[in-house]
């Protein structure tokens, strides 16, 4: 438990939550399935990164603890459901049908798993390692291709179009993976730096597609006095 752990997880959480509002404010406006994907995998950031919040203010529990590392393997899957969706529906489709099956044996596996509590008092319980290795590797079937899709796509989406907003989306993903990456190595605060650094990132890429979306649309025709 530490204060600075529980501050940089309430961080993350507000402004996940205030992204995927956004986000899902223009689901209900356009009803396009990449917004339902990305506020659905934000909505997930955001409980992961309070449950963060909640074990750093008051201490792991085993319970919390597999809940926490579901849904965090989750919805780097489901944003990257959002990104493919975007470039392709079937794509998308396709892997949502992976992911709900993989999603069932995962959840299972975790729930099935015995923690090692005395990993949960380290200062990296979040990277895994209370749990046995063939669980920890599970959750690469989550994270790899998620990341992969949607690092891979805001990339792609820059080339093609050299519009900034892809980039801030895609390096604000590939923070968050770093930070998890580097917390598997004994890293500790990578991970929660990660966390709210790379979703502040992806949050300011967003807000900039707002803003060029408002330049790009035109004005209302006027009408005479």
């Amino acid at each position: 438990m530490s204060f600075e752990g529980a501050a940089i997880s309430l961080g993350a959480t507000v402004i996940s939550v205030a992204f995927a509002s956004l986000v899902f404010a223009q689901w209900l406006g356009r009803r396009r399935p990449y917004q339902l994907a990305w506020s659905l995998g934000l909505g997930l950031y955001a409980v992961a990164a309070f449950t963060q919040f909640l074990a750093e203010a008051y201490g792991w529990s085993v319970t919390v603890y597999k809940i926490y590392y579901v849904l965090a393997a989750l919805l780097v899957a489901v944003l990257g459901i959002g990104s493919l969706f975007l470039v392709h529906r079937r794509a998308g489709i396709g892997f949502t049908l992976y992911t709900a099956i993989i999603t069932v044996g995962f959840a299972a596996a975790v729930a099935g798993a015995t923690v090692n509590t005395n990993a949960l008092s380290s200062p990296i319980p979040v990277a895994g390692m209370a749990l046995p290795d063939n669980v920890r590797t599970f959750s690469y079937l989550f994270t790899i291709p998620g990341s992969v899709a949607l690092i891979g796509i805001a990339a792609y989406s820059y080339w093609r179009s050299r519009l900034v907003f892809n980039l801030w989306i895609g390096i604000g993903a590939l923070i968050v993976a770093i930070g998890g990456s580097l917390a598997r190595y004994n890293i500790p605060w990578a991970l929660y730096i990660g966390v709210l650094v790379g979703i502040a990132v992806m949050f300011e890429g967003f807000l900039r597609s707002q803003d060029l979306a408002k330049v790009a649309r035109p004005a209302p025709a006027q009408t005479p006095s």
